[in-house]
């Protein structure tokens, strides 16, 4: 069924993105405008707008006359991605925890059951990464630093894949509830050291799965 005209680009965004993301485009895969206009019952306009945010979320490369083409993984990539999270998460969560209520560690512990149950069952797999900015931004948008979370939403939206080829392997999923749910708690009582140190640790280690993954 064609895509309503007022939502055409981001539907047919979100539609390549959910496939590249799940693994149903593999690397490699060429995106044809033609191709996907016929498929997806849409003109080339909103293709191409489509194609373009893909590549600014480093999931495709554009090539001329072949329209994009899925990038693969890349480990110095992943590593980039990673160290720049840190940095800025680290940063910013220290500025924000001293502007945090108890309603936002409440929506951050909601946002982690909803992470928990998607991840946990095994569904929705291209909403993983998704859930869990959700559950992180709860944690940064007290920093009152709009440009720079902004930033972040960008580079945690580039780390899509990595992140789910993380959260698949054995036991990650049980890590990374422990770490998010001991993350509410040293916020709840205000120790923003021991929270800085966790998140590092935190994103540290889901590196070193990605790493492991891609060497």
């Amino acid at each position: 069924m064609p895509f309503l005209r007022h939502t055409v680009a981001d539907s047919v965004f979100l539609e390549l993105k959910k496939r590249i993301i799940s693994g149903e485009y593999a690397a490699g895969f060429q995106l044809r405008q033609d191709q996907l206009a016929t498929e997806l019952g849409a003109s080339r306009i909103p293709i191409r707008e489509a194609l373009l945010r893909l590549e600014a979320e480093g999931l495709v490369d554009i090539a001329a006359h072949k329209g994009g083409v899925v990038r693969g993984l890349s480990l110095a990539e992943a590593t980039e991605f990673f160290n720049l999270r840190i940095l800025i998460e680290c940063n910013l969560l220290k500025d924000a925890l001293p502007n945090m209520t108890s309603e936002d560690f409440d929506q951050a512990e909601e946002s982690l059951h909803k992470f928990d149950h998607m991840v946990i069952s095994g569904q929705n797999i291209e909403q993983w990464a998704k859930l869990n900015w959700e559950f992180h931004n709860h944690f940064y948008r007290a920093a009152n630093q709009p440009h720079t979370l902004k930033i972040l939403q960008t580079l945690h939206s580039n780390t899509d894949r990595y992140i789910r080829q993380q959260l698949l392997r054995e036991g990650a999923p049980e890590r990374a509830h422990e770490e998010h749910a001991e993350l509410i708690e040293l916020g709840r009582r205000g120790d923003i050291t021991g929270a800085a140190k966790l998140l590092k640790k935190h994103i540290s280690a889901a590196y070193k799965q990605v790493k492991s993954a891609l060497v």
